[in-house]
């Protein structure tokens, strides 16, 4: 692989962590939580997707011709699976989260689409609810192993946000990125497993996973039910 191709196939995953520089943790603090009780949380949901690069050593070679077949093939992917946006189960999980430890009512609205991630569209779109849960895919794509052209990983980014509607504040903020690691590549999936789509779901499904798991941990969105006792019991 020429000093191009490697710099193009580095720059496509590097499109996966746009942002992850300017993101800090912003942790969910238990005086943040007292007022949950009772109160509604929406799960936002956007109108477009990033595009999917699935990347082969073959269209590598191909400079920008072949990053734009690369994407083609990738949308073309999630199209012909029907793969749903996986920042929506995201969501919903860390949703089911919040609910359970702070008892606030959860509400998915279907006919409420974002066109954009500024907070004050944001709280337009969703007026009327006391919270934003916006969690929203940042990039996602395949690419080869670069010592088993045949086996490729899933990679995977979010960012998710608790916005205080009445403020328009952020509360609690955290992104995720998530790259499998293999001992073996050849567990990995190939790319005949990814167009089927069976590769593809199972891959995303561990970046949901991952990213539940991770947001909720760093934001502190489901461990403070026990501090929260305390600090009403003072």
């Amino acid at each position: 692989m020429n000093t191009f191709t490697r710099a193009l196939s580095l720059a496509s995953v590097g499109l996966l962590v746009v942002g992850c520089a300017t993101v800090k943790t912003d942790e969910l603090t238990v005086e943040e939580t007292v007022g949950f009780e009772d109160k509604t949380v929406v799960l936002s949901q956007y109108d477009q997707l990033p595009d999917f690069p699935a990347q082969t050593a073959t269209n590598v070679q191909f400079g920008m011709i072949g990053f734009a077949t690369a994407v083609s093939n990738g949308n073309a992917m999630i199209e012909e699976n029907g793969i749903q946006d996986p920042a929506r189960e995201i969501s919903r999980q860390l949703a089911e989260g919040l609910e359970r430890n702070f008892n606030i009512k959860v509400i998915n609205n279907e006919e409420l689409v974002a066109n954009s991630k500024k907070l004050t569209s944001l709280v337009e779109v969703y007026q009327g609810y006391d919270y934003i849960l916006d969690v929203r895919t940042l990039g996602w794509g395949s690419i080869y192993f670069p010592t088993d052209w045949n086996s490729y990983r899933v990679m995977y980014s979010a960012h998710a946000r608790l916005i205080d509607a009445s403020s328009q504040e952020v509360i609690a903020e955290e992104l995720c990125n998530f790259k499998p690691e293999f001992e073996d590549t050849n567990d990995a999936p190939s790319y005949d497993d990814l167009k089927s789509g069976e590769g593809l779901k199972r891959e995303l499904d561990k970046s949901v996973a991952h990213c539940v798991e991770y947001i909720a941990t760093m934001a502190k969105f489901h461990h403070q039910q026990e501090v929260q006792a305390m600090a009403v019991s003072e």
